[in-house]
């Protein structure tokens, strides 16, 4: 598909389908947005000393919870971790790389690349590259995007530095692959509506407030798209956070809705980065296919 309107071009593959005959797909993803969210968010933040530790429960209440909740429910997931909360919670990276799941982009501090210049976006990616490589030895193979951020050069500079996928954009919902004259990636969709920000999202500065919705609301939000995700053969992907879905009693209301959707056994499972690498070989074999024939 080709739009004049657009700063890239959109590709979806001819006769989509999931691996193994599975019905549709889930990528668990969490926003590991630690002290950096609130700083991102005002700078005075830096000072706010309550606003930085509901940030920090993120990391060392609630992320050994989490991978808990995963480990036992084998669920993947992938942490999409700024590199200023790697360099202070070091040790969180650490433990997330050895239960086995995938690290991915998310800035340095939280930052919205749509506000900055292109050598600004160009040093956040780099840094945070830098950072996350260092600590799992291995460069992050995909970004999504704080406070939904994203303009053509960040595609052409996720390409540049040889990312496979971007989960930033909203249309479709099946992956698909952005191209733009640097190369391509591969789009995994998201959603508002799998945002929990949406339900339980707050600020503690200047004014303070936030939402507390009840997690039965959520439960019921969440499976109720995931069965219109399934009847569809869709792509359920989440913007979740440790500090928001990691309160007692909003990870008992995750561990039954991912007992839930466990229940299915045509749901294929996997960390964005399986997704991508799904996703990238099915469209070079309809790429080779098209050739030969």
């Amino acid at each position: 598909m080709q739009r004049q309107d657009l700063p890239y071009q959109i590709h979806r593959l001819p006769n989509f389908h999931w691996p193994e005959g599975k019905r549709c797909a889930v990528a668990i993803g969490w926003h590991v947005d630690g002290e950096s969210a609130p700083i991102a968010g005002d700078p005075r933040n830096a000072r706010h000393l309550a606003a930085l530790s509901e940030g920090a429960y993120g990391l060392s209440t609630a992320l050994p919870r989490l991978l808990d909740l995963h480990q036992e429910l084998e669920v993947p997931a992938s942490f999409f971790i700024p590199g200023y909360v790697a360099e202070l919670h070091p040790e969180s990276v650490r433990q997330v790389m050895a239960a086995g799941y995938e690290v991915a982009h998310h800035g340095y501090l939280h930052e919205n690349v749509f506000t900055l210049d292109e050598a600004e976006e160009r040093a956040v990616f780099q840094r945070g590259t830098q950072i996350l490589t260092a600590l799992t030895g291995q460069r992050p193979t995909g970004w999504s995007a704080p406070g939904w951020g994203l303009r053509a050069s960040t595609l052409d500079l996720m390409i540049e530095m040889g990312m496979l996928y971007d989960s930033s954009l909203m249309e479709y919902d099946t992956p698909y692959l952005v191209e733009t004259p640097r190369g391509s990636l591969v789009e995994l969709p998201i959603s508002l509506i799998l945002d929990d920000w949406e339900l339980f999202g707050g600020s503690l500065f200047p004014n303070g407030g936030g939402v507390n919705a009840p997690v039965d609301h959520a439960y019921q939000i969440w499976r109720d798209e995931f069965e219109g995700l399934r009847f569809y053969g869709g792509l359920f992907t989440t913007t979740f956070h440790p500090n928001l879905l990691g309160r007692p009693s909003r990870i008992r209301m995750l561990h039954r809705l991912f007992s839930y959707m466990k229940s299915f056994d045509d749901v294929w499972w996997g960390t964005y980065a399986d997704l991508a690498a799904y996703v990238r070989a099915q469209a070079e074999n309809t790429a080779a296919d098209r050739h030969s024939g």
